[in-house]
This record gives structure tokens, C-alpha cells and sequence, in this order.
């Protein structure tokens, strides 16, 4: 269908279903509305397909000018690039437009046809799609027909916007200096003040003929103290707002100072108060409210990082109620400064990902520059072309080195102040794989979902630090600590705990392999002659038997370890140390009764009850996701990520039974003197006592 829409003019008719829309309106404040045309499911993959077929050459035709199409970190290098006219000595202001419903206003006509010239591989599907009116469902069985305009909704949306404009930006280039930029229908102009007067005429005229309607009263011109009174007096005819403070710019600020902190300083403001409802809410779910934090609510200032300088002082409120408030409510415990700088660090350093955003602000800030810097010198010179790729992947890569020098180095000076527990449980949380269950979305029918006790108990296990609400002595005699707790055998826990990484193994290799077996018995010996260590025992059993997995038809064995790295035995042994002296002692009873006899292969597949896992393991789950990505067609990185999360969870959940799980001593009952009255009812046992 999608190739049919791309390369053939259709009977508009044959498919109006498929243009048709559910027209769903969104409040955009002050009485505002933005209606948002949502498409069949067809229709909206259909666009999808072709916006990543198309995507480079409509970002090419669009250029440096129109930044709505695509352009990597498009919005930043919008605000960086006016931030840098603004305030060079040559600008006396720059002028901010607000168009009045533009992209519904937008003519289609002229659109399409500057489409099949500025970039003619999509202009058949837009012209299969959008030459005849779409019908548009309201809520209560209402109908209206889109004549003009793009529908908000459709992937294409802002790219067909932007082709559409572009004619009308390169006009502008030719009846004014003013330097300006464009995402979407918001438009910046900057430059002198009869520049941009020049500017504005032109805009208003040549507009409406591209169905561009600047709305006067909603745009502003922020000039520079010196030159408000000009400003005034070469705007007067007009109803445009004139300011010398400044003003909103694509969700952030240009302009003075003052106006800047007052800007950040309510929206810290309403930030706290978001973390002030999510910690009341994380008092009855905090894996949620982590969730919820860590996946979308942080992500609402770190665009205000990296547009706007020098707001770290002025994040400091957010960052005392993400420590007094949010912390606390999730981890059930009020950390101290140590404990507060091992949490904001990555998750992968062994942190939790709750940054600090005073601290990020400059780093931030900064990246964002340098990326975006290729993509800035193009605007500010009025260039189209776009930079080129090289440059800003190589920008980016920097950053990215740089960026993890930087954490890394944190992560370095945190753990040489923390004191030797804590760089310990460092040490095991920085392990791959240990921290998956923090890496995920909490989602019930996946198994992801961990109670209020179950999560601040797996944090505090994390960490290595005090649990709540134990018993002081275990049922089996000894002091009842968190480490006795994951190596006594008195419950069956220990047992539970193998057995249940036993059939989680099992269960990854039925996918790829065949004859999968559970405890397999070996082959008795009869004649050979093993090396002393070797298992001899006639009924000898390996966890796993599969055939294929390392080499075609051939017979692999597999025998599972979890123990625990905190143990009195392994406390001053790094956690590849334990590995090696597990994996070894299995080689020695195993390996060559299997290499012998069995002519199979064995691996070692030892874990810790923090999560960690051994050399053998790691080759063996690499290898496993690389065959179960290969049949299932998917992503290796999908796929091992998929295999550490499922595991690092059947270890937590193992040690959390460890930890919580009753231990009570049976206690032998005596029945000879109760007297029972047994009967049949209904194929079922009646008993009375």
C-alpha cells in the first residue's frame, strides 16, 4: 500500500477512510485550542514508512533555516543561533511571530507545489493524501472537512510544513538583511531596527499567499534598552508588543537577564510542586514513582540545561526538594551527602539516575553548544546548506566522551570517600547486568513489577544498607543478618533460588535449541579413567542439557551457581575473583566427565545474589542473544537487554525471599489422640474436627 501511495496518483475516493481522522482537541491554555487530526492506524504507518525512507532529503531541502523538519537538535541550534545575533553589537532587536492557526491555514495548493519542486520523491504521496478535503470526526457524531493545512497528527506534518514555507523564507531572504530562523510556524527575525520593519512588511505580505497569517497582537519585538523608544516609534502602526525584558523562545528565553532568572524561577516553581505530588505518591508506590521520575518527569528541565546558561544557582530549590523530598519517599531513608552523590550518578556507575540538576546545568549547557555549534554558524550566516554530517556526528561523539570521562571520574572520587562497605556494594552494582531491574518500565504482565517493601528492600540491598523490620535471631539459631539471610539453608530458600535460575536458563534455551532436558543424568563410568576431582558419583546430574548451542547437533551441558559476594568467606575477594573460584571448582568436577564420556561441552553459569554474573556466563548470555536475535529477527542489544532484565530480576526476587521469606522451624504434631470423622461428599473429603 505505502509503495502504491508513493508512486501512483489514486482515485481520491478509493481511499477516503484512509485520510479520515478522529479530531481530538487539546487545550493549549488562554482559551486556545489545537485540534489533532488522529489517523487510521494505516494511515499513521504508512507515514511512519516513509518519513524514515525520505527523511535526509527533506532535511536537505528544508535546510538550516526551517529546523522543524528533523535536523538533529534543531530546536537547540534555533535558540543558540538567536541568543548569538541577538546580542551581537550590529542587532538592535529581534522580532518573535506568532502565527494565527497556521498549520490548518496553510494553503495546500501552493504547498503541494512547491513540494513536487523542492522535493519531488515524497510529492506523490502527499498529493495522493492531501489534494481533496479530509473528513473529520468530532466527539458526538459531529463532522468537518480539512480543505487546507496538514493534519496535526500525521508523521509527515511538520516535514510537509516545512518544505511548504520554505519558498517563502528564501523571499524573505531576498527583501531583507535581517537574520532569521524558523521552527514551524515560529519565527524569529533579527537584526537593525528598519531591517526589521522591512522584514515584517514583507512577511505580512507575502504570507497569507502561502496561508502564513502573522497575528500582530501576539508577536513581540525585544529590543535592547538603548533602542526601545525607535522600536516603538518604527512599529507604532502596529499592535506588536515591544519589550525590553524579554521573551519565551521555543520553550525557553531570549533576552535580559532578569528576565531570564524570573522565567527559570517559575518553572522551578512548578517542577516542585511536581515532585512534591510525585513523593506523595511514591509513599505507596515507589517503583512507579521512580519510573515515573526517571523516564519523564527529569526530562522536563534538561532542555532548560541546555538552552539556557548559567541556572545552576537557580536550580538549587529543585535540587533540595529532589533530596528532602522525592528521596526520601522512594528509598524510605534520608541520605546524606555521600549517600545523595551516589544516587545522582548513572545507573550503570552504580547510582540510581536521580540527578542533580544544579550540578548538570553548565555540563549540559555546554554539550548542548558544542553539538549544535556546525548547525549554529550556518544560521547565523543565513546559509541553507546544511552542515555537514560529519562535523556534528563528530561533535556528538566528543560530548559523549567527554560526558563519560567526567561521570566516571565522579563515580572515582564518590567511592574513594565512601567507606569500605559502601565501595563494595559499588563494586557489585557497577556489575553487568546488576542493575537491569532499575532499567525498565514496572509492567505487570512482563513480571517488572516489584510491591512498595519489595523495592526499598532491593535498594537497600543495592547499597548495603540497614533493612528494617528483621528479626534479630533466625529460626535456625545463628544472628539474623541480610547476609545470613541469603546463605541459610534452613526454609529451602537456597534451593528455590537455584532452581528458579535453573528453569529461567532452561527456558532461554528451548528457544533456540532442541532436546532441552532439566537435570540431566550423566553417562556412568565404565572404564574411563577420570583426573582426581572429577564428579564419579554412577547418578551424577548437570542442571541442563541442550544440543546445538555452541556447536551444530552437538551436546551441551550447563550446571548453575548463585552465591552470595558478601559472604565472611568471600568479603576480601573482588567479585571476579568469586567468579573464577566458582567456575573453576565446576570445571574440576565436571568439564572432562562431559569432554569424555558425554563428548559434549560444559559451562559454568555462576551468579551472585546481587546480580552479577562470571566470565562463562556473560559468553554464554552473549551467545544466547545473538542466536534467539537472529530467530526472532531482532536486535542483538534488544535481545541481551531483554535476557540481563529477566534474569537480574529472578535474582532479585530470589534474594528478597532470602530476606523476608518465614524460616520457622516445623514443629512435629501428634495426631494419635484427635479424634477425626472422615466421610465422602460428593467425591470430595469431608472432615470434622
Amino acid at each position: 500500500m505505502t509503495r502504491t501511495l508513493c508512486t501512483q496518483y489514486i482515485d481520491p475516493m478509493t481511499i477516503e477512510p484512509l485520510v479520515a481522522n478522529r479530531l481530538i482537541p487539546l487545550d493549549k491554555g488562554e482559551g486556545a485550542v489545537r485540534p489533532i487530526g488522529v489517523g487510521e492506524v494505516l494511515r499513521r504507518i504508512c507515514g511512519k514508512c516513509v518519513m524514515s525512507v525520505v527523511k535526509k532529503d527533506v532535511v536537505d531541502a528544508s535546510g538550516s533555516l526551517q529546523l522543524c523538519a528533523g535536523q538533529k537538535s534543531g530546536s537547540e541550534a534555533a535558540i543558540h543561533a538567536m541568543h548569538t545575533i541577538f546580542e551581537s553589537d550590529d542587532t538592535d532587536a529581534v522580532l518573535l511571530i506568532d502565527a494565527s492557526n497556521a498549520f490548518n491555514a496553510l494553503n495546500r495548493a501552493a504547498a503541494l507545489h512547491n513540494i513536487r519542486i523542492l522535493c519531488p520523491i515524497i510529492a506523490i504521496y502527499a498529493i495522493n493524501t492531501y489534494r481533496q478535503p479530509a473528513r473529520l470526526f468530532v466527539i458526538g457524531g459531529k463532522e468537518i472537512v480539512s480543505a487546507e493545512g496538514t493534519t496535526q497528527g500525521d508523521p509527515l506534518a511538520m516535514g510537509l510544513y516545512a518544505l511548504s514555507i520554505q519558498p517563502l523564507i528564501t523571499s524573505l531572504q531576498a527583501a531583507s538583511s535581517v537574520k532569521q530562523c524558523w521552527f514551524a510556524d515560529d519565527a524569529s527575525g533579527a537584526g537593525s531596527i528598519m531591517e526589521i520593519r522591512t522584514w515584517w512588511d514583507a512577511l505580512s505580505t507575502l504570507g497569507p499567499d502561502f496561508g502564513y497569517f502573522p497575528n500582530d497582537r501576539k508577536c513581540w519585538i525585544i529590543a535592547k534598552p538603548a533602542k526601545e523608544e525607535s522600536v516603538r516609534e518604527a512599529f507604532k502602526d502596529t499592535s506588536i508588543n515591544v519589550t525590553v525584558q524579554g521573551q519565551k523562545h521555543l520553550g525557553a528565553a531570549i533576552g535580559s537577564r532578569e528576565y531570564l532568572e524570573e522565567y527559570v524561577s517559575e518553572k522551578v516553581t512548578n517542577w516542585i510542586n511536581d515532585i512534591a505530588k510525585l513523593a506523595e505518591f511514591a509513599l505507596s508506590q515507589p517503583q512507579a514513582c521512580y519510573a515515573a521520575y526517571t523516564f519523564g518527569l527529569k526530562h522536563r528541565w534538561t532542555y532548560f540545561l541546555r538552552t539556557l546558561p548559567d541556572i545552576q544557582d537557580l536550580l538549587e530549590p529543585l535540587e533540595d526538594a529532589i533530596s528532602h523530598m522525592l528521596i526520601p519517599a522512594i528509598t524510605e531513608r534520608k541520605c546524606n551527602q555521600l549517600d545523595r552523590n551516589i544516587l545522582a550518578l548513572p545507573v550503570r556507575l552504580g547510582g540510581l539516575g536521580l540527578g542533580n540538576p544544579s550540578l548538570e546545568a553548565r555540563r549540559e549547557y555546554a554539550s548542548s553548544v558544542k553539538v549544535t555549534k556546525p548547525l549554529v554558524e550556518q544560521i547565523v550566516s543565513q546559509s541553507h546548506q546544511l552542515p555537514e554530517d560529519s562535523l556534528t556526528k563528530l561533535a556528538q561523539q566528543e560530548v559523549r566522551s567527554e560526558r563519560s570521562k567526567e561521570l566516571e571520574h565522579r563515580a572515582e572520587r564518590i567511592k574513594e570517600m565512601a567507606p569500605r562497605k559502601t565501595q563494595r556494594a559499588l563494586d557489585l552494582a557497577t556489575e553487568k547486568g546488576s542493575s537491569a531491574w532499575l532499567t525498565v518500565l514496572p509492567l505487570q504482565d512482563l513480571g517488572f513489577d516489584l510491591n512498595k517493601r519489595e523495592f526499598r528492600d532491593a535498594v537497600k540491598l543495592r547499597y548495603d544498607w540497614p533493612v528494617e523490620d528483621i528479626p534479630s535471631t533466625c529460626a535456625c539459631g545463628e544472628a539474623f543478618t541480610v547476609d545470613h539471610s541469603m546463605i541459610c539453608k534452613l526454609g529451602g530458600f537456597i534451593t528455590q533460588r537455584h532452581n528458579e535460575l535453573r528453569d529461567l536458563e532452561a527456558e532461554f534455551l528451548s528457544m533456540v535449541c532442541s532436546d532441552v532436558e532439566i537435570e540431566p543424568v550423566l553417562q556412568d563410568i565404565s572404564g574411563e579413567h577420570l583426573n582426581r576431582g572429577s564428579n564419579k558419583a554412577q547418578d551424577a546430574r548437570l542442571d541442563i542439557h541442550a544440543r546445538g548451542f555452541w556447536e551444530r547437533h552437538r551436546s551441551a551441558f550447563f550446571d548453575v551457581r548463585v552465591c552470595h559476594p558478601n559472604a565472611v568467606s568471600y568479603r576480601d575477594l573482588e567479585p571476579q575473583q568469586i567468579y573464577r573460584l566458582h567456575e573453576n571448582e565446576k570445571k574440576r568436577l565436571y568439564s572432562e566427565r562431559v569432554l569424555d564420556i558425554e563428548h559434549g561441552t560444559f559451562t559454568p553459569l555462576v551468579f551472585t545474589t546481587t546480580g552479577g554474573m562470571g566470565k562463562e556466563c556473560l559468553k554464554y548470555h552473549s551467545r544466547l542473544a545473538q542466536l534467539i536475535a537472529i530467530k526472532k529477527g531482532e536486535q542483538y542489544a534488544k535481545t541481551i537487554s531483554w535476557i540481563r532484565t529477566r534474569t537480574s530480576f529472578a535474582l532479585l526476587r530470589s534474594a528478597l525471599v532470602c530476606l523476608r521469606g518465614s524460616r520457622t522451624r516445623r514443629v512435629p504434631c501428634d495426631i494419635k489422640n484427635v479424634d477425626i470423622d472422615v466421610e465422602v461428599v460428593e467425591g470430595a473429603i469431608k472432615s470434622d474436627y
